[in-house]
């Protein structure tokens, strides 16, 4: 039972968004004013001609600059009014009046008190469950189950749907889920997604749900990278492979995936890196439906070619 929901992230930015150029707003204003001037000089041949656009005493230039700037504002409210209007892009209350949309509004992960306001959910957890929402009606749909599953439970990393086309068993349905970072769910957070998943108006009445945790399949990984002699330091070249092979890792961590050694391995090269000796893992994390892939530490030693 895959979930519909699509990556939102790779959905390019509308054309209805502008691209803003101080510059290029200047430049404009320059030639209209000069066109302006020129024809009004056909009118007026007394007037002088213009050709001291380069001066910066020159008050036409002022102007210009001026008129750009307030220009570059307006447009800029104005992508940000069509931002404001598209669940990809909208962000804080922005993103709560599209989400209402549905009749969905951001959760309280922890109510306020006398002394410390209160934890909502982040934008990124309310748009997974915008999406969802969609198949609020389909009772038994994969979408539906974890749309209940994510609102129970909004810190909740990863969930996923598994039905007989997998486990083989006749009207049963396992909800796999998955804590934050890798972490193996409490009891107390799978009651709340078994509560949830099993209302009536969400599981058909001839299925049997049951929520699991998914196997936490752990990794190290411990990189050795050859460097340029001539660059930036040591340690700015290890900090950027850091960085990219702990992208590759997080892009990873989703319950059912692969890890193989060189989709993680190879983020490591990059500007100034030579070649990258993999000391672990030793084999490919393969993937099973129960499982996810988590890498519980990482390690990258640097030497510098001679």
């Amino acid at each position: 039972m895959p979930s519909t929901v699509i990556d939102l992230s790779r959905i390019p930015a509308p054309a209805a968004i502008e691209p803003l150029s101080y510059e290029t707003l200047n430049a404009q204003f320059i030639a209209r004013f000069k066109a302006a001037w020129a024809a009004l000089r056909a009118t007026y041949p007394e007037l002088p001609d213009y050709d001291i656009e380069m001066l910066e005493t020159d008050p036409a230039v002022f102007v210009g600059e001026a008129w750009a700037y307030v220009r570059l504002l307006d447009r800029a409210r104005v992508n940000d009014g069509i931002r404001a209007l598209l669940a990809p892009l909208a962000k804080k209350t922005d993103l709560d009046n599209v989400v209402a949309s549905v009749n969905i509004e951001r959760l309280v992960i922890t109510p306020a008190t006398d002394s410390t306001p209160a934890v909502m959910e982040t934008d990124e957890q309310l748009l997974r469950r915008y999406l969802l929402a969609y198949d609020r009606p389909s009772a038994g749909s994969a979408d539906r189950y974890l749309y209940e599953a994510f609102t129970a439970w909004p810190q909740m990393h990863d969930a996923a749907v598994i039905g007989r086309g997998i486990h083989g068993r006749r009207g049963d349905t396992d909800i796999v889920i998955i804590g934050p970072n890798g972490d193996a769910p409490t009891t107390s957070n799978i009651v709340a997604v078994r509560d949830a998943v099993n209302a009536t108006d969400v599981k058909p009445e001839a299925t049997s749900v049951a929520v699991v945790s998914a196997i936490r399949n752990t990794y190290t990984v411990s990189l050795s990278l050859n460097i340029a002699k001539y660059g930036p330091s040591v340690d700015v070249v290890v900090a950027e492979a850091r960085a990219r092979v702990d992208a590759a890792i997080a892009e990873r961590l989703k319950i059912g995936a692969e890890a193989p050694i060189w989709s993680i391995a190879g983020a490591a090269y990059g500007p100034n890196v030579i070649s990258v000796e993999v000391v672990s893992p030793t084999a490919d994390i393969p993937p099973e439906p129960y499982t996810i892939p988590v890498c519980t530490g990482v390690t990258i030693k640097a030497e510098v070619q001679e």
